[in-house]
């Protein structure tokens, strides 16, 4: 089953997660947050919630991809409790590059 999570600000929607939850573990397929409204905290709320919701929903596992060079998203990832499981070769495009699997139990 899917899942979308967002949070408002103001009235606007200023980031959104995308979810795929099938047998008791979940995939983040996306997590965006609007140029205006980043270094605020949001990212990291939603974060939050989505694990909180996947938890409320009886998932034990939760994983996502993320670029090798994205420094900032993998920080917030590890200081969120993610581990590296794997690395899938030239996953993203333009441009080429590794996308690192992180998996965090819930």
């Amino acid at each position: 089953a899917g899942m979308a999570l967002g949070m408002m600000r103001e009235g606007e929607l200023c980031a959104y997660a995308l979810l795929l939850v099938v047998a008791g573990q979940a995939e983040l397929l996306r997590i965006a947050t609007d140029s205006a409204c980043r270094r605020q905290g949001i990212g990291r709320a939603l974060l939050r919630a989505c694990l909180e919701r996947l938890e409320q929903c009886g998932c034990r596992e939760l994983f996502l991809e993320v670029r090798e060079s994205n420094a900032a998203a993998r920080a917030l990832y590890e200081s969120e409790g993610f581990e590296q499981v794997g690395r899938r070769p030239g996953y993203y495009v333009l441009p080429k590059e590794d996308a690192l699997i992180l998996r965090r139990a819930l």
